[in-house]
């Protein structure tokens, strides 16, 4: 099957006043929620609209009762650090303390003479339970029908790889059949910079954030995005709204080790270990393309 390569506008990466800067989108066959396929299905180089880039990272805390003391009981018995009784002492009559406290508070006599026991709250990490998202919209303005074809050509190919396959069957025929829906496509995207042609892309601008592989999770079409209905001679609508969500299949970690000291990970890493079905050299190739880190020749 031939790679989708696609460019709009024409002029992309060529033209000085626009300063080079676009976006590279390369969807790959999925083979499960973690892992990226080698096949490569389509290329797609595009504009970066305004208001596009940000991204953001976040942490997941709660509060939670006697957290500050279970942390220095942890510290007093080693499991953050050396062996100290004092440590060990304190945390243990403080939580005495503080479960005498509320029992003797159950009457309410306490709390009505203006003391609430303290319940020692700590705020503790939860680990990352997010995957981040980012939405494109892109506005297409085609001049002629040669334009107006390759923006059709487009959308149908972020269609493809935002809709399921069939298991088995014939997906032409439109019927549920098949016991099993296959993932959609996988996306690697990247901003980049630079002279660009089919097979020669630009370096990736270092200067910008990094998205992890990412799948489709929205897309919009809209054929009338300034609410006035026109189309060319050809039927083909002269303005149309494309808005692509992308959401991360990756959590993001920092690049500190357990010190905080600087750990070079190259980015997100799948959180999942190698299967036993697999060999090193596999897991190590499977976790390089979904990295984003892709020997197909176009040189980032």
């Amino acid at each position: 099957m031939a790679v989708f390569y696609a460019d709009f506008p024409s002029s992309l990466g060529k033209e000085v006043s626009a300063g080079h800067h676009y976006m590279l989108i390369d969807s790959f066959e999925s083979k499960n929620a973690i892992t990226t396929g080698n096949t490569k299905l389509s290329s797609i180089g595009l504009y970066i609209p305004a208001g596009s880039l940000k991204t953001s990272y976040t942490g997941n805390y709660e509060g939670k009762e006697g957290a500050r003391a279970a942390a220095t009981i942890s510290e007093g018995t080693g499991f953050s650090g050396s062996f100290d009784i004092t440590k060990l002492a304190t945390a243990v009559v403080t939580k005495i303390g503080s479960t005498a406290a509320a029992a003797a508070d159950s009457t309410g006599f306490l709390s009505a003479s203006g003391l609430t026991p303290n319940n020692h709250m700590a705020l503790v990490y939860k680990g990352p339970n997010s995957f981040r998202q980012h939405a494109f919209t892109f506005l297409f303005f085609p001049k002629n029908s040669s334009e107006s074809s390759k923006v059709k050509q487009i959308i149908d190919e972020f269609k493809r790889g935002t809709l399921p396959r069939m298991s088995g069957g014939d997906a032409s025929a439109q019927t549920l059949s098949d016991p099993f829906f296959k993932s959609p496509r996988q996306h690697t995207i990247k901003f980049c910079k630079g002279a660009k042609s089919v097979g020669a892309d630009g370096q990736e601008n270092p200067y910008l954030f990094e998205i992890g592989t990412s799948v489709i999770t929205q897309m919009d079409v809209n054929y009338d995005p300034q609410s006035v209905v026109g189309f060319h001679a050809d039927g083909y609508p002269v303005s149309i709204s494309l808005s692509l969500t992308f959401q991360e299949i990756e959590l993001q970690i920092s690049k500190d080790n357990a010190k905080a000291r600087n750990l070079d990970l190259s980015g997100s890493v799948l959180q999942a270990q190698a299967s036993s079905s697999q060999t090193a050299a596999e897991f190590t190739e499977s976790r390089t393309n979904t990295a984003g880190f892709l020997t197909d020749g176009r040189g980032f």
